[in-house]
């Protein structure tokens, strides 16, 4: 979606009709008061529809009021365990409505030269050479949308409606992950218009999507035996109570929403106006939480600063059902990863980042008294997940003192960390990515041989009992010492969304796993499946037993 960030300079949002036709404060007061006239050189244009919001998406927060609402089908960062996860990336929009763009920048429109004969010609050959789908899995909004969108199409009665319509079309192509029509429906728009801006940023956007990630086809590819479906659900039962600590960098993922109104006067930026702020563990803590989320019992242990965040992250982790040993150092921020968001399109674009974190190694007195926190609780769990974020915490000597409680109490130790894999000689597991790996080895995967000539590298490296290297759409590979590789391809290679967080659901599920009776291959699958719901939905979330048993069902697997 970055192709749209210039735009957003330039453009603002009318007010959205609430769904559940309750009129927030903004919605009342903009009724109750007559516009002021701008200056000529202000006056906002039409310059015709965005998507309409999908009704699936009840619980979503409205732009001018918090309405309580249903939680909805497509997630949001927040994500309620009981609830079944989404068949189709969230888009927050809703079918049957279609809000305006304002562009306050006349130089984006322009006549368009084409005579509408010649636009009505384009319109039909678009048409004939994109026929409808007799797609089963469309929802009745979402199938009535595309027949009126196309339909509108085909009467436009002039070049800008018509660039209008198959601009709004190649959106809800794009929702539908219909990627070839909606490819078409751009040209379309650049066919009537060449110069469009919108069109130009689509077209752009649309090049960068992966062909893997957005395949028509859903059919999950086979999965070989040793694994069975009944002996996957009896593993996810076996998920609940499994008790597991986690040591590393803990941190807040905030969102902070806010709504576009004008660029600003002291420079050439957008000015937001806030609706929302959001904060949502992430790193460790987004360990830990999936952890909890799947019915494990979580200690987690790091540092925060002396700041209003550590207070914030502390309930967040209180919330989830964490418990907690939070080490203070007044040398650093509480790590705090910031993503300014603009709503004024129907996702949800991200402007900026900011990142409040050190990445100094803490102090001997910091060390030690994690160390201490780690000792005191160590006996409870059954394993240890180390996770670096590179913010500090997860130092050489934290490691060897994890290793040496392990040998003591008889702990998995399990490390989920991005590089410098040879500092954690011995642990029982280790989850690097494909990336990171080759980064690793100095050398690329490009075929069956180099990927197991990383994995047996890795192993002598580190001398790990068991590494689990993640491969994106191509799925994972488990490596053992003296084992035969063994893969799993991606059970969600349709659906991808956002991929943020993971390697954390991963790396939770791996180690509940492992400490509840699984084998590795068994975990492996585990983590597979529990990656491929997190990655439908937008931001870092969690997911559930209850989810895992439903997508289970969905994957082509023996009884």
């Amino acid at each position: 979606m970055q192709g749209f960030a210039p735009y957003l300079q330039h453009a603002t949002v009318k007010q959205m009709t609430n769904p559940l036709g309750t009129p927030g404060k903004d919605e009342q007061t903009e009724k109750s008061q007559t516009p002021e006239k701008q200056p000529e050189s202000e006056q906002k244009l039409s310059f015709g529809e965005v998507m309409p919001r999908d009704p699936r998406e009840a619980g979503t927060r409205s732009d001018t009021a918090k309405v309580e609402r249903l939680p909805p089908k497509d997630s949001t960062p927040t994500i309620r365990a009981d609830l079944p996860g989404p068949a189709r990336p969230q888009f927050t929009f809703q079918f049957g409505q279609a809000p305006q763009f304002q562009i306050r920048k006349s130089e984006f429109l322009h006549d368009i030269e084409k005579p509408l004969s010649e636009v009505k010609g384009l319109v039909d050959k678009f048409l004939k050479d994109t026929p409808s789908r007799e797609d089963e899995s469309l929802t009745p909004a979402e199938r009535n949308e595309l027949t009126q969108t196309r339909d509108s199409l085909s009467q436009s009665n002039s070049a800008n409606d018509a660039l209008n319509q198959a601009l709004h079309l190649a959106r809800l192509y794009q929702h539908l992950r219909y990627i070839e029509e909606a490819k078409k429906a751009t040209d379309l728009s650049l066919g009537i218009d060449p110069d469009n801006y919108l069109g130009t940023e689509l077209f752009k956007e649309l090049e960068h999507v992966h062909p893997v990630d957005v395949s028509i086809t859903t059919r999950p590819a086979p999965v070989a035996a040793p694994l069975t479906k009944s002996i996957l659900r009896k593993r996810i039962a076996a998920l609940t109570g499994g008790k597991v600590a986690v040591v590393g960098d803990l941190l807040i993922d905030e969102l902070l929403e806010g709504r576009p109104e004008r660029i600003s006067r002291e420079a050439p930026v957008l000015i937001l106006e806030h609706v929302d702020t959001e904060l949502i563990p992430g790193g460790a803590a987004n360990t830990a939480n999936n952890i909890a989320a799947l019915g494990g019992v979580c200690h987690a242990v790091g540092i925060c600063g002396r700041d209003d965040y550590a207070g914030k992250l502390a309930r967040l982790l209180d919330k989830s059902g964490i418990t907690h040993s939070l080490v203070v150092d007044p040398s650093r921020p509480t790590t705090v990863k910031t993503r300014i968001l603009s709503k004024a399109h129907a996702m949800r674009q991200q402007l900026l980042r900011l990142d409040r974190i050190s990445h100094d190694p803490v102090d001997e007195v910091i060390e030690r008294q994690l160390l201490d926190k780690i000792t005191a609780v160590a006996g409870q769990y059954k394993a240890v997940v180390l996770s670096d974020y590179r913010g500090g915490v997860v130092s050489d000597g934290l490691f060897r003192a994890c290793k040496s409680l392990a040998a003591k109490d008889d702990l998995l130790v399990v490390v989920d960390a991005q590089d410098h894999f040879e500092r954690f000689q011995g642990a029982t597991l280790l989850t690097p990515n494909q990336p990171d790996t080759e980064k690793m080895v100095g050398f690329k995967i490009a075929d069956r041989a180099s990927l197991k000539r990383a994995g047996e590298d890795l192993l002598k490296l580190t001398g790990a009992k068991a590494i689990l290297v993640t491969r994106g759409a191509d799925g994972m590979v488990l490596f053992q010492q003296g084992q035969a590789l063994f893969e799993l391809p991606a059970f969600n290679r349709s659906e991808v969304f956002d991929v943020t967080g993971a390697g954390d659901t991963v790396a939770a599920t791996m180690t509940l796993a492992l400490v509840t009776g699984s084998t590795f291959i068994e975990a492996m699958a585990l983590g597979n499946l529990a990656a491929s719901i997190v990655v439908r939905r937008p931001g870092t979330v969690v997911t559930s037993q209850k989810e895992m048993l439903e997508h289970l069902e969905r994957v082509e697997l023996g009884e």
